[in-house]
């Protein structure tokens, strides 16, 4: 499988997300090229329903999405865990990683996406 670009990973997340309005290169906040910048707080993103990006539902694996609200009668028994992948909507991590990119937290509120440099991937 061919690895995505940054310009092609920023247009699938905002095809996929549309009302995702944060995305910038890396390299206006760290001194590492190659990747994505965004944001999980003062940016609330959603996926069907539910926060694409949020650093602390990892703590709550196994707690139902009822008890955070979730009303869907499908997702509303499903645990955290299930849903989510390092704090990111199963789903888009998925999707991340079958495109050759995967995410990372940098802190509570900040997240990037990185380019996997592994076998199996062309450039």
């Amino acid at each position: 499988m061919k690895q995505w670009t940054r310009k092609q990973i920023t247009k699938g997340l905002k095809k996929k997300i549309p009302e995702i309005n944060f995305m910038k290169k890396s390299e206006r906040l760290l001194n590492r090229k190659g990747g994505i910048w965004t944001c999980q707080n003062n940016c609330a993103w959603f996926y069907k329903g539910l926060p694409v990006f949020d650093s602390e539902f990892e703590e709550y694996g196994n707690v139902p999405l009822s008890e955070v609200g979730v009303k869907d009668p499908l997702l509303s028994k499903m645990k955290i865990k299930t849903v989510y992948v390092d704090g990111v909507y199963r789903e888009i991590h998925n999707w991340l990683e079958d495109r050759g990119w995967y995410p990372q937290w940098f802190d509570r509120s900040t997240l990037f996406f990185w380019p996997y440099k592994i076998e199996g991937f062309e450039r």
